[in-house]
């Protein structure tokens, strides 16, 4: 590597570090706030509200290292500028392509970072920050092993699907339960409800049941059954309510396809917007790499504005492709569009128009 490009790659991730420092501080302030009256009225206690943020940090990164990304580039260029280091490097003929080549190379390695946080960290991260925020902040709870999640569904095997307003994580039990069992035509079979379901020797035990036959058309058949405890063989396990909750930000690509595999027949249009978070979910990666290919000529080009223009320009391009993507998920999700195309659109257009202004600005 060239001395040139170690120097340009140390002023970047210098300022990479920074911003993603100063914006999750913001970030995180912000979301204190928010949350305030959770904490005072249910008198949380220290180290839960820290556990919180903590298992919070992998998803907060992920949202942040593209604006921190783009912020960063065009900071640093802007500084580069103010000490007339970008014309030296042009007068040494160093094109404004290899110049930025060390930055390019910074963000690939940022997405492929970032794509990997998404598939093996952020998931499970996320249940855990959701499960200490719904079961212990919003509740009053005070212990870790206290920790829960809201409203989960779970399409499992042999044509069931259950429902529970809650689930308790370390307790393996379900609150509030609903448990539909279809035909193979996806007719409607039975219905089944519980205050209460707990995993027990690799069984699931309800209590205070309620159990309904119903025919082809919905109707219920004769009385309907009350057991004060039922034990059944369900496949599903515990941890199946997390990974396959309907929450997609609970999955990875692998977990999501599998999710989608299971909801075949279910309806077109629930299919379609699965379809465009998993397309998303592949496409959020690189979208630092490509507000990078956009950024980084525009920065050139207003670098003699200094560096409030080189932010200002920063902040303008994000709001821009956000803008765009929301638009284009929306379409998916509409059915207006393929999901992979909704998906993947605002990253294809931006960074074919990054690579034209490259181009223009060599």
């Amino acid at each position: 590597m060239r001395i040139l490009d170690r120097y340009l790659l140390k002023h970047f991730v210098l300022s990479l570090l920074y911003c993603l420092l100063l914006f999750s501080i913001i970030f995180i302030v912000i979301d204190v706030f928010n949350n305030l009256d959770d904490f005072l009225k249910n008198s949380v206690s220290a180290d839960i509200i820290l556990s919180y943020y903590a298992y919070s940090l992998p998803a907060i990164f992920v949202q942040l290292i593209p604006i921190a990304t783009t912020v960063s580039l065009l900071f640093t260029l802007a500084n580069l500028n103010k000490h007339h280091e970008i014309i030296a490097m042009k007068a040494s003929g160093v094109s404004i392509t290899q110049m930025l080549l060390p930055c390019l190379f910074a963000g690939a390695i940022l997405s492929f970072t970032v794509l990997l946080f998404n598939e093996m960290i952020v998931p499970e991260s996320v249940v855990i920050s959701s499960s200490i925020k719904e079961g212990l902040i919003e509740k009053g709870k005070t212990k870790l092993s206290e920790r829960s999640i809201k409203n989960v569904t779970l399409y499992g095997k042999n044509k069931r699907m259950i429902f529970a307003r809650e689930y308790e994580i370390t307790q393996q039990s379900l609150h509030d339960v609903v448990l539909l069992e279809n035909n193979p035509n996806l007719t409607l079979k039975s219905k089944l409800t519980a205050k209460k379901a707990v995993y027990r020797d690799h069984r699931w035990i309800f209590y205070n049941v309620m159990r309904y036959q119903l025919n082809h058309r919905g109707d219920i058949l004769g009385e309907p059954e009350f057991l004060p405890e039922l034990e059944m063989d369900i496949e599903e396990k515990p941890e199946d309510f997390i990974s396959d909750a309907t929450q997609t930000e609970f999955m990875n690509t692998k977990k999501l396809r599998e999710h989608i595999a299971r909801m075949k027949g279910s309806g077109e249009k629930p299919l379609q917007r699965l379809m465009v978070e998993l397309y998303y979910k592949m496409a959020l990666p690189f979208v630092s790499f490509v507000l990078i290919l956009v950024g980084a000529p525009l920065a050139v080009r207003n670098a003699r504005g200094g560096i409030m223009i080189g932010i200002g320009t920063s902040f303008a391009v994000v709001f821009f492709f956000y803008g765009f993507l929301s638009i284009s998920l929306a379409m998916g999700k509409g059915e207006v569009l393929p999901p992979f195309v909704s998906a993947w659109l605002p990253n294809l257009s931006f960074g074919l128009a990054g690579i034209y202004l490259l181009r223009k600005s060599n």
